[in-house]
């Protein structure tokens, strides 16, 4: 997969650490783990990308135990195409796959999120919900299908390749399709923030100890949260909709805001202080989905530490010490881990595990 090399590796029930310099492998080996749990990547929209440059193909495979019962994930990647197989065989429907372990992911990228797109939030919770939630991916893809096949109405009227009546009929079917779907997008992100944000305000608090109070919060840009309130809100934005060629209106336009003291993090807060908020969030998921699951998700973290002063770099992993279950965490030098028992440490090096010590 990627570089990295053909490998088989038995890791240790707590901490794992990889270290090594950037470009080797240490990131693939988390997106593989990622890959295995959730079909998806966290690096890129196209599984295929996995592959090896010159490859036709990558294989990935998982063993996991969980209360005395051995499963065996495999996923195999080719251009184009996806075979999933769970103890050695196909998964109908594929939601079957999913649920037997989870994982939760926090990437350098990550920490810049209160600044970033209001897209790249509405990914970051999805993924959550989601990690909460397996049923939420077919919801997610049902809206996604619907909006893309309503903003495809509105380009052939503005091409002229469609009739603004024949068009009128369609998007009263599509928006009623639209609003439904939207609102059960929305009633789900937003019953992750409900139950996510009390975690959260307490991981940021053990993580800190500044007594400053964060919060996240989700944002319905057009104040529509029902499906009839939604499908109003379509119906009266349709002439903006034909004018851009685009919807408007729908939690694809939604946001999630994290707040310090009640100001906008991402405009008030320090650099410091924003990596700290979104390391809170991380170890605030892994409370929530502890609980919901009844064993606590495995953690990839990847390359965060270096990201951190010395002070906060101990309260992160003083915390996870007591908090994380399985953990893969990789490093630039295994010196930035401040974690001194339960662990297992290796070395990366083009794309292969050389050692362990």
């Amino acid at each position: 997969m990627r570089n990295l090399r053909p490998v088989s590796l038995v890791p240790r029930e707590r901490f794992n650490v990889f270290s090594g310099d950037n470009g080797q492998g240490k990131t693939n080996l988390l997106e593989a783990i990622f890959v295995i749990a959730t079909l998806r990547s966290f690096r890129t929209a196209k599984l295929s990308d996995l592959v090896a440059f010159g490859g036709d193909r990558a294989r990935l495979g998982a063993r996991v135990v969980k209360d005395d019962l051995v499963r065996l994930y495999e996923v195999e990647l080719a251009q184009g195409s996806r075979k999933v197989t769970l103890d050695g065989k196909a998964m109908r429907p594929l939601a079957r796959y999913f649920g037997g372990f989870n994982v939760v992911v926090f990437t350098p990228e990550d920490l810049a999120l209160p600044r970033a797109s209001p897209g790249d939030r509405r990914r970051f919770i999805d993924r959550g919900v989601f990690n909460l939630r397996p049923d939420y991916l077919a919801t997610a893809q049902d809206y996604e299908r619907v909006l893309k096949t309503r903003n495809a109405v509105l380009r052939q009227v503005s091409d002229r390749a469609l009739d603004r009546r024949t068009a009128e009929g369609m998007l009263a079917v599509y928006d009623l399709q639209l609003a439904e779907v939207g609102a059960r997008v929305i009633a789900a992100r937003q019953g992750f923030l409900e139950v996510i944000r009390g975690e959260l305000t307490a991981a940021f608090a053990a993580i800190t100890r500044t007594g400053r109070a964060v919060s996240a919060r989700y944002v319905v840009r057009s104040d529509a949260t029902s499906a009839d309130e939604i499908v109003a809100k379509l119906v009266a934005s349709r002439a903006k909709d034909l004018a851009t060629s685009a919807t408007q209106v729908g939690p694809h336009r939604d946001d999630v805001l994290f707040e310090l003291e009640g100001h906008e993090a991402g405009t008030y807060a320090s650099q410091g202080q924003l990596r700290a908020i979104m390391l809170a969030w991380k170890t605030a998921e892994l409370q929530v989905l502890g609980h919901a699951h009844g064993d606590p998700p495995i953690l990839l973290l990847d390359d965060v530490s270096s990201e951190l002063d010395p002070q906060r770099n101990e309260f992160l992993f003083e915390h996870l010490a007591n908090l994380a279950g399985q953990c893969f965490i990789t490093t630039t030098h295994p010196s930035h881990v401040l974690l001194r028992r339960d662990r297992a440490d290796y070395r990366i090096a083009s794309g292969e595990i050389l050692e362990s010590f």
